[in-house]
This record gives C-alpha cells, sequence and structure tokens, in this order.
C-alpha cells in the first residue's frame, strides 16, 4: 500500500485562519505517497489565492463562486489521481501517524468509509467526535462530542456514517455509488453519502488511533441559514434513501416530529426559514424522484440491517446551550421509535 497515490482534497472557505496549519501539519506528518488538491470556493477572505501562491507545488482549484460543499468536494475529487482519498476541511490539523492507522484499518476492514477520532484544536483534552450517527428520523451527530477523552471508545468499530471533517476512501466506492449530491448545499451531505454506501454495502468505521485535531464552528455556527440547510437536507435524505415500505411506517411519527419542528421554529423566531424548506422540496421533487430511483435500484441492504447502526435518539453535548430542552426533545424521539415498531432494531447513544 506504501506506493498507492493518496488524494487529499481540502475543502476551503474563508481559511486564512486555518489553510496553511492545515497544509503545514500534511506535510510535517504523512510519509505516505499523496497529493494535496485544494478546492477554495470563491472565499471573500482571498486565502484560497494568496494560500496557492505560496504552496505551488499543489494543485489549487479556484472557484468562480460558491458552489457549496458537495459540489466543492466534487471538483476536488474529479481534480485528483489517487487511489484513495481523503475528504478534509480547511480547520483541521493531522498527527503523527494519521495515515498509516487508516491503512491499518483498511486492510482490516477493506472497502469502507473511514473516519477518525476528532480532538478539539484549542482543548485538545476534550473530544469533537468518536464516530458520527444517524438518527431514525434523519438527524446526525457527533458521538461523544464535548466530553473528556478517557479513551472509552477506543477500538475501530462500525457507525452510521463517516464525518466529512476527515474521510478516508478508497475511489472504487465514489465509482460505484456516484458523486455527493450537489443540491444539498451544506450540510447532511456526508451523511447521505455514507447511507448510500451503505446500501450498496459498504459500511463507515470509526478509527480512534487516527487522531485529528478540529477547530470547528468555523462557518456559519448555529445560524438561520443553517437550521434551514439542515432541515431541508435531512427531507432530501429521508425521501432518497429509505425504502417506500419504511417511509409508509415512519410517515405518523414523522408527521408528529414535524409538528414539534414548526414548533422550535416558531420559538426561534425563524419560522419561515422551516416553511421556505418546504418549498426548496417541492421545487426539487422530481429531481429527488430521479436520485432516488437510482439509489434503490442499487440497493443491496435491506433498511432493517442499516438501521442496526441508527439510533432512536440523539447525543447531547454537555456544552449545549439547550441541554434540557435537548432531553426532552430525546424522550419525544423515543417515544416516537416506538410508534413505528423499528425501536428494537436501532441503538440508544448515553
Amino acid at each position: 500500500m506504501q506506493e498507492k497515490l493518496v488524494s487529499i482534497i481540502i475543502l476551503n472557505y474563508n481559511g486564512k485562519n486555518f489553510l496553511e496549519n492545515c497544509i503545514e501539519s500534511i506535510k510535517s506528518q504523512t510519509n505516505r505517497n499523496y497529493e494535496i488538491v485544494v478546492v477554495d470556493n470563491a472565499s471573500p477572505d482571498n486565502s484560497g489565492r494568496k494560500t496557492a501562491l505560496k504552496y505551488s507545488e499543489h494543485k489549487f482549484i479556484l472557484n468562480e463562486k460558491n458552489v457549496g460543499v458537495p459540489e466543492g468536494l466534487n471538483i476536488g475529487i474529479k481534480n485528483s489521481s489517487g487511489e484513495f482519498i481523503i475528504l478534509m476541511n480547511n480547520d483541521v490539523k493531522v498527527t503523527k501517524g494519521w495515515l498509516e492507522n487508516f491503512f491499518y484499518a483498511y486492510e482490516k476492514h477493506g472497502l469502507a468509509l473511514y473516519q477518525p477520532k476528532f480532538l478539539k484544536m484549542n482543548e485538545p483534552e476534550i473530544l469533537d467526535g468518536t464516530g458520527d450517527m444517524i438518527n431514525l428520523f434523519g438527524f446526525g451527530f457527533a458521538r461523544d462530542k464535548g466530553q473528556k477523552n478517557n479513551e472509552e471508545h477506543n477500538e475501530i468499530e462500525e457507525v452510521s456514517y463517516a464525518s466529512g471533517t476527515c474521510m478516508f476512501l478508497p475511489r472504487k466506492i465514489i465509482d460505484e455509488i456516484g458523486y455527493f449530491d450537489k443540491k444539498l448545499f451544506a450540510y447532511h451531505e456526508e451523511l447521505d453519502f455514507g447511507w448510500r454506501a451503505r446500501l450498496c454495502g459498504y459500511k463507515s468505521f470509526y478509527v480512534p488511533q487516527t487522531i485529528i485535531h478540529h477547530f470547528g464552528s468555523a462557518g456559519w455556527g448555529w445560524s438561520e441559514k443553517k437550521f434551514y440547510f439542515l432541515e431541508r437536507n435531512r427531507w432530501f435524505v429521508i425521501l432518497k434513501n429509505y425504502s417506500l415500505k419504511t417511509i409508509t411506517r415512519l410517515f405518523p411519527s414523522l408527521l408528529l416530529l414535524e409538528i414539534i419542528m414548526l414548533g422550535f421554529f416558531a420559538k426561534k423566531g425563524i419560522l419561515m426559514k422551516k416553511i421556505w424548506s418546504y418549498g426548496s422540496i417541492i421545487k426539487s421533487i422530481n429531481q429527488i424522484r430521479k436520485d432516488r430511483k437510482i439509489i434503490q435500484r442499487k440497493r443491496k441492504i435491506s433498511d432493517e440491517e442499516i438501521m442496526k447502526n441508527f439510533c432512536c435518539n440523539m447525543y447531547i453535548p454537555p456544552e449545549s446551550e439547550e441541554s434540557e430542552h435537548m432531553r426532552n426533545f430525546n424522550k419525544v424521539l423515543i417515544n416516537l421509535a416506538k410508534l413505528t415498531g423499528f425501536y428494537q432494531k436501532v441503538r440508544i447513544v448515553e
């Protein structure tokens, strides 16, 4: 494996405080055959263009406009040559042995998606995630975020999907399942990708021996725009990836959940964002239908099998400003899961 080319694709947007540090960490901690491809999404801070002048030995793609996260990743993949691909945010730093440990996991588990253990950049004793999980109703979250790094999850294990903050995979998987869904624009693109990969028989694994330091929230934080994309894209993913039979069984609980989400958005003063998300879904319904047809035709794994690594609740980071509300929300999610009949098939995260 040592001679196999690895394409490290870094998506950059306003990365003046991060991008150079990310590249330098890769250069100092990587001993394998690799190339770096930076895709800049028309950063207003001009960080892509400035960094390209300093690192002329690496490939920089400077988009004329912000094409979104999934399409930015797609552009990077299409302009890379490696048999193996690593997708990476600009606000991360890699550590010693990071790539070797990914290959160790790959040699053990084969064709799959892989993600590292994330530690907070400025508080390395605090976890930023030990594997990304999917809730039965389409919510995605990072397990153990905000907890102390007590080595509890210290073995390679299957998770719902691999985080796009840093994801390792063989190009062969992309050749089979296709690229990231560009209509998502931002958020849930890796959740959708990992879900589609699993439908085709490719699992996702958490590799704790690979440690990545992540700054986090370098983008929108918890903004109105983020809430809009998270909710809209959650429905895009559900409508594309679940079988019609499963959607039918989930529908009563999904309908009740929508009423709750409308109340949440109204309380936040951003109800129109939720309503606009419905408009976007309706507008995209023909494309969703086409995507769904392709995905379901490629399916090799049943929903019941995939749900073994889904959750009926969500993990609540201790740093959450609304931890009490989230605890109540978790109780609702568990009860709604029981209504679907899938409760015994999914996991509960602590």
